[in-house]
């Protein structure tokens, strides 16, 4: 017999091309169902998209290698039958006595048809929406139920160009389909498919459905409120009488909960109705808050919701976590009218969607639009990440779309900014409406990407730029005129393994170089890395090649780590650059874009396998709350607070290391204070325009605490001189640095968490007679302590594997970084990727100065069997990697 709860259906499905099955879902679903998976039927992904069912079937080339997608029959050429299938699967389910099931469908592109047991239903058309289908009635009697949904593909696919380009003709859009993704209509199916869960919910009598939380704030947060409004189903033929019940937990340590609250509340629900109840607000006292990441602990309450009827029991029950946050905006018209976030300042969702994107002349189907618009709503409403809604990416809805959205989207009083509302911040009388009434009531609506305070606020194109920019000019006054950018990309080149992994030789070519009459580089990409849009490393005019500057790539492992030093550089100055300029010019800033969803060589921070770009490490380094870093452009050393606590008793440490690992300047800062949410200037680096100065050095920056010298921020530059470029960082590759590594593994299961010292053991060089004598002592009472104070590397109790690597050359250990590897050797000639993926490393493509160490913490998942490799590898530290069992 059933029990109360959800069934995710995500096993067993077959497919089959609706042309090649030759019976209807009548006859699928109780005497003719598919014996298993032989033609036409094959495995189904689901959920997934046809074409992702076609690919696992290797039915069609895998259009994420090389130019195989050319391959793949476009919808626009095959038509819309080609890619209409059947999904088949069989499913237990036996009904005790008052219990009721519902069929469940997140989510479907664009329609369907629904065959159970040999009922049929339908599914109405719009990729964003819920379907939810009552099928207590069809279930058959003996618990075993097979069934079939025939899918279509949108009714308007559109086509792609020749030439091609960003959305084909973007005919597809006349429809609510999935334009979150914009090049939605050149994927060949048109993301056809069942392409999000499907679930069966046993019920008894009445069922729960669409909590609404909402957090209110008063006495500057000491007091809060918990509202929630639910809707319950009476889905019996007589009158229900219900026990609601709301249990709010905190989670102190692991398995350790404490109980906030525990209410119930009767209630009488007529019977085939439904109702929209509204719980009293549950009182906290200084609750723990949600803060966006960066800027404190994501705290989350545990908030269940059940609801017993008598005579039956538990009829159903809902949870969610939840974070107690509050965002409110104010138009500063001083400044134009930007949005500025008064609680906490947010760049990006991290975990929701906003609503799907509009087509400039909007959907055919308005109500359509409309109703899938409050079905995502009511889906994401309750997570905190989640800042604001968004009519449209780049352009407008329709003016009685936007009307219709703003409605929907109106703020409840307490949400409103103290300009809107006087009362906002006070209690509302009794007369006011609950909060969790509002469809959602706590997160400002803007119209459009570039609208509303975004760019220019008028929804010119005014985002960018998209490619790749010298490093200080992202510091310069002039290079982003308005507020808040919703969009900036740059370069984003994985390393060469993925290159290997995802292209036939012929795309391994490296870009040609070739030099201009006015003396820039232009690259010109091989016809592999064209199609799979590569964005090159110079900017003919503006910017010089990059990688160029560092020396001519010899082949593409030289040119891919290359890419590497530029893709950290870039990124980190970019954000720096912002962030030098926050709270006084910039307000925010999204990159555009952290992923790509096929193997492209655009802006990225991680590659299709999953593998980090250095790049994310350059962004990881410059996001930090508390940040020192160097002006590009004015060269001040600058201490970033974006928390909410002031840094008092720090101090700010510049150490210069030079090529033969000598340390020509040294300055620490007396004691500072920083205040909050600011950007302070310490002290100007004066290096550069010393007496003797090299042409190419690196800058280690800390800032650290006085009392106890821990490390709040820590630092890491290459950098060189005026009119110069990285060109001597060549020969570096040939010294050979001494490293300490030490590693403590822990296994549970198939799950690895490595813990990887590293240590450079360079002997020091005396570099103190390069430093001023006042100076000179400083250094021995400051950075000498701190960083030779650690030389011994300690075993712990659970031991440890200590390697220590030969090597006489002092100097920095630059730009070191892992890998993990299949234990299992492989012959170099195959070209094969040994890499386990994917990894997640604490930090990686790091350098470390003469005596400095630092701790990795690396922890990834192994299939059965493999034994892992951990490799070190490094700009002058070439590793051949140790197995850490």
């Amino acid at each position: 017999m059933a029990t109360v709860g959800k069934t995710k259906l995500e096993s067993g499905w077959l497919a089959a091309r609706s042309t090649e099955v030759e019976v209807t879902g009548v006859q699928l679903t109780t005497t003719t169902p598919p014996s298993g998976p032989s033609a036409p039927w094959m495995e189904a992904a689901v959920p997934g998209t046809v074409l992702g069912t076609l690919l696992k079937n290797k039915l069609v080339p895998d259009p994420f290698y090389g130019l195989n997608n050319e391959a793949i029959l476009d919808i626009a050429d095959s038509g819309s039958e080609y890619y209409t299938f059947w999904f088949f699967t069989a499913f237990e389910a036996k009904l005790k006595e008052n219990q009721h099931a519902t069929l469940n469908f997140r989510a479907i592109n664009y329609s369907g048809e629904v065959y159970l047991n040999g009922h049929k239903r339908i599914l109405e058309k719009g990729m964003f929406r819920r379907h939810s289908l009552d099928i207590t009635d069809i279930l058959n009697s003996d618990g075993k139920n097979l069934l079939a949904v025939l899918i279509y593909p949108p009714d308007h696919p559109g086509t792609i160009p020749p030439q091609g380009g960003q959305g084909g003709d973007h005919e597809v859009y006349a429809i609510f389909n999935r334009n979150f993704t914009i090049l939605s209509d050149t994927i060949e199916d048109r993301n056809t498919g069942i392409w999000d869960e499907v679930s069966l919910s046993i019920t008894g009598p009445v069922k729960l459905a669409d909590p609404h939380l909402v957090s209110s704030f008063f006495d500057n947060y000491k007091r809060s409120y918990l509202h929630t409004t639910v809707d319950l189903e009476n889905k019996s033929s007589w009158r229900a009488e219900c026990s609601l019940t709301i249990q709010v937990t905190a989670g102190l340590a692991e398995d350790v909960f404490l109980l906030e609250h525990l209410q119930s509340y009767e209630l009488s629900i007529p019977p085939g109705s439904l109702v929209h109840y509204t719980l009293p607000p549950l009182f906290f006292y200084k609750p723990n808050l949600w803060w966006p990441n960066g800027m404190g602990k994501q705290s989350l309450y545990s908030i269940e919701i059940s609801v017993d009827v008598k005579g039956f029991g538990e009829s159903d029950s809902w949870s969610h976590q939840f974070g107690f946050r509050k965002i409110e905006s104010t138009i500063d018209k001083a400044t134009g009218g930007r949005y500025v976030w008064q609680e906490f300042w947010i760049t990006g969702d991290c975990d929701g969607r906003g609503i799907p994107v509009s087509n400039p002349n909007g959907p055919l189907d308005h109500d359509l639009f409309l109703f899938c618009a409050q079905d995502t709503i009511k889906l994401l409403r309750n997570h905190a990440s989640l800042a604001l809604w968004v009519g449209g990416n780049e352009q407008t809805p329709p003016k009685d779309i936007n009307t219709t959205l703003m409605n929907y989207l109106k703020l409840h009083p307490l949400f409103k900014s103290n300009e809107e509302n006087s009362v906002a911040g006070e209690d509302l009388s009794q007369e006011s409406t609950d909060p969790s009434q509002y469809l959602d009531g706590t997160r400002s609506y803007v119209q459009a990407s570039m609208w509303d305070g975004f760019a220019d606020g008028k929804g010119d194109f005014t985002d960018g730029p998209y490619e790749i920019q010298n490093p200080e000019d992202f510091f310069k006054d002039d290079f982003y005129q308005y507020g808040f950018n919703p969009e900036v990309g740059s370069v984003g080149m994985p390393v060469a393994a993925t290159i290997r992994a995802t292209m036939p030789p012929e795309g391994w070519q490296i870009p040609l170089f070739r030099k201009l009459s006015n003396g820039y580089i232009e690259e010109i990409p091989n016809p592999i890395w064209k199609y799979h849009k590569y964005i090159p490393y110079s900017n003919p005019g503006k910017v010089h090649d990059q990688i160029e500057s560092y020396g001519h790539p010899k082949n593409l492992d030289d040119f891919c780590e290359k890419a590497q030093l530029v893709n950290y550089v870039q990124y980190k100055a970019l954000l720096e650059g912002w962030t030098s300029r926050m709270w006084t010019k910039y307000t925010g800033v999204n990159i555009w874009k952290t992923q790509n969803p096929w193997t492209g060589l655009r802006g990225q921070f991680y590659d299709h396998l999953h593998d980090q770009t250095a790049g994310f490490y350059g962004c990881r380094s410059a996001s930090e709350p508390i940040h020192v870093q160097l002006n590009l452009v004015t060269y001040y050393i600058e201490v970033v607070n974006t928390t909410s606590d002031e840094l008092s008793d720090v101090s700010v440490e510049a150490s210069v290391w030079d090529l033969d690992g000598k340390c020509p300047y040294y300055n620490v800062t007396e004691k500072l204070f920083i205040p909050s949410k600011k950007v302070f200037p310490v002290v100007e680096m004066k290096y550069p325009t010393s007496k003797n100065a090299k042409p190419v050095y690196f800058l280690l920056l800390k800032l650290f605490r006085l009392s106890d010298t821990s490390i709040i921020s820590r630092n890491f530059y290459w950098l060189h001189q005026p009119d110069t470029n990285y060109n001597i960082l060549e020969p570096y590759r040939a010294k050979k640095v001494p490293l300490k590594i030490t590693s403590q593994t822990f296994i549970t299961g198939s799950s690895y968490k490595i813990q990887m010292s590293v240590l450079n053991i360079t002997k020091n060089s005396n570099s103190l007679d390069q430093v001023k004598e006042p100076e000179a002592a400083r250094f021995k009472s400051g950075v000498l302590s701190r960083i030779f104070s650690g030389l011994q590397v300690s075993r712990s109790e659970h031991g440890s594997r200590v390697f220590e690597v030969a090597g006489s050359d002092t100097g920095v250990a630059f730009f070191l970084h892992f890998s993990v590897h299949d234990g299992t050797a492989v012959d170099e000639a195959t070209n094969g990727d040994t890499r386990i993926l994917p990894v997640h490393y604490s930090d990686n493509y790091f350098s470390l100065v003469p005596g400095e160490s630092t701790t990795i913490n690396i922890s990834f998942e192994v299939p059965q069997g493999v034994t892992p490799r951990v490799v070190l590898q490094g700009w002058n530290y070439h590793g051949h990697g140790f197995s850490v069992c």
